[in-house]
């Protein structure tokens, strides 16, 4: 992308929703299914047998990631480390993640207790690389930004109907900026963005293909929506309002077999390659 010859407006506006779309996809590939270890949260709900979607330890996961405009890229995730708190495993997942020739690693954290999977996405890395990435249009001034941690909740035993829950305020980003204005100096500016999951739920299993093989999985569906405003001292605000609807499946003894994103304007689709 050549920053430099596009309009702020798209420029700002695209970093702020590729940052929080990143924020969705760690949430999404935070949570793997694990019936090889049957207990793998080391004690769940007290009974020993939960099953939870946490990824295996000790195992890679490859996936690569397309979208309707032409990019791809691909993705590592494993965990990293596992620390006992008051009885209860708490895993630290790595995701690695390289596109476009850029490489990227956003932490998270997972845990099972009481038939629940939960997923904490802290501060994400896409925020601190959307910050690097203004700065080659404009200088921000201020910053802000609320809505973490966010939880994601989903039902260990995956059957039809099981739900797909969020807990947290809506991830929101405000920046002060000053742009370049070529000779004239620079004009000030305000980027508003904002995230809104909705819940969802599964809604079917299914057998599925991949490079890594055929998959008997739970398909999950919930989406999110993207509110971005921009204004100047001297233009009037560009208001846009988009919703993803995201779709993805799980296998048990794998994890995140599959995901689709689809907007209003692309598609992107993530997709396990390779278990090492």
């Amino acid at each position: 992308m050549k920053l430099k010859s596009q309009s702020p407006s798209i420029v700002l506006s695209r970093f702020a929703k590729s940052a929080l779309a990143l924020a969705v996809l760690a949430m999404s590939f935070a949570a793997c299914k694990d019936d090889d270890n049957p207990n793998p949260d080391g004690g769940g709900d007290g009974g020993g047998t939960e099953k939870a979607f946490i990824p295996t330890k000790d195992k890679s996961y490859t996936y690569k990631i397309t979208d309707s405009e032409g990019s791809t890229g691909d993705m590592i995730t494993k965990i990293v480390s596992t620390k006992d708190s008051a009885g209860m495993d708490v895993h630290t997942i790595s995701n690695f993640i390289r596109e476009n020739e850029e490489e990227k690693t956003f932490m998270s954290k997972a845990y099972a207790k009481g038939g629940t999977t939960t997923n904490e996405l802290p501060y994400p890395v896409a925020i601190k690389e959307m910050v690097n990435a203004i700065n080659d249009v404009a200088y921000i001034s201020e910053m802000k930004v609320t809505g973490f941690p966010q939880f994601q909740y989903l039902e260990n035993n995956g059957k039809v109907n099981s739900p797909l829950t969020f807990k947290g305020d809506p991830i929101r980003l405000l920046l002060e900026l000053e742009i370049p204005a070529g000779d004239e100096g620079s004009v000030l500016g305000k980027l508003e963005a904002r995230m809104t999951h909705k819940n969802g739920k599964a809604v079917a299993e299914e057998s599925i293909t991949t490079p890594a093989g055929e998959f008997k999985c739970t398909k999950w569906e919930y989406s999110y929506e993207v509110y971005t405003k921009f204004e100047t001292e001297v233009t009037e605000p560009e208001i846009t309002t988009e919703l993803v609807n995201v779709t993805l499946w799980t296998a048990p003894g794998v994890g995140v077999v599959k995901t689709i994103e689809k907007g209003e304007e692309s598609t992107s689709t993530t997709e396990l390659r390779k278990i090492e």
